[in-house]
């Protein structure tokens, strides 16, 4: 392939990235340095030394991105466009001080959490509150953690919402199918304990949420713009002038 097709052919790929921008793409984290989100309510006795960090994105209409601060209903101002495009929660132990190994990975199926409001500061996206998670069995024996073989996790986000912190929440249920061990009885006839990640158990381990907009595709296009008019520039110049 000569230069000059090449040229064409990395154009046009820029052009149909450009294009197609029309979502804005947040990336959240949230610190993992307050440890465990179980204190009183993990069965098995858990030592409360079982941290969780974790990762989520979400791909939010430009339409409806205000430009200031603004509570902002999906439903309503993005007709529904809003979307969670991914979820993951690792386990560690937070024994272990900074930047501890992985013990298990948790990853959600996005599909699962449908955003409602979404809480904006300075154009930029803050908060926002999604419904839970499927339910995920962490693919690593956790029995050093208090955690049963049966215990499952899901995860969602709070906003504004009474009785929460904002950010994100972590939960757990573990199912029998034996009375002796039910504290709770739904119609499919399993009996479960539950429980979630709630600053009413203590305040101290709230994780922070933190929220940054990654780069749209047709930001990347535009630098790539540039390096191409370079790249073009110096191809020119480097071909003779004919005589």
């Amino acid at each position: 392939m000569s230069k000059t097709s090449w040229l064409r052919g990395l154009t046009l790929l820029l052009t149909v990235c450009a294009s197609s921008a029309q979502a804005a793409v947040f990336s959240g984290v949230w610190d993992p340095k307050f440890g465990a989100p179980f204190v009183t309510d993990l069965p098995f006795g858990a030592t409360n030394n079982l941290g969780w960090r974790g990762t989520a994105t979400w791909d939010i209409p430009d339409t409806c991105l205000p430009g200031g601060t603004a509570t902002v209903n999906n439903a309503v101002d993005c007709a529904g466009g809003a979307i969670v495009t991914s979820a993951q929660v690792e386990f560690y132990n937070f024994d272990l001080g900074l930047d501890p190994p992985t013990v298990a990975t948790l990853n959600f199926n996005p599909a699962t959490m449908s955003i409602s409001d979404m809480g904006f500061v300075g154009g930029q996206l803050a908060h926002l509150t999604t419904t839970s998670s499927n339910f995920v069995n962490p693919p690593e024996n956790l029995w050093q953690f208090g955690v049963a073989w049966d215990v499952e996790f899901s995860l969602f986000f709070t906003f504004n919402e009474v009785g929460f912190a904002d950010g994100p929440h972590l939960g757990w249920r573990q199912c029998h199918y034996d009375r002796t061990y039910a504290t709770h009885y739904d119609e499919g006839g399993s009996y479960c304990n539950s429980g979630f990640s709630n600053p009413n158990n203590d305040p101290d381990l709230v994780p922070t949420l933190h929220i940054t907009r990654v780069p749209e595709p047709g930001t990347l296009a535009l630098a790539l713009f540039g390096v191409l008019g370079l790249a073009s520039r110096r191809v020119r110049a480097a071909i003779p002038s004919p005589r």
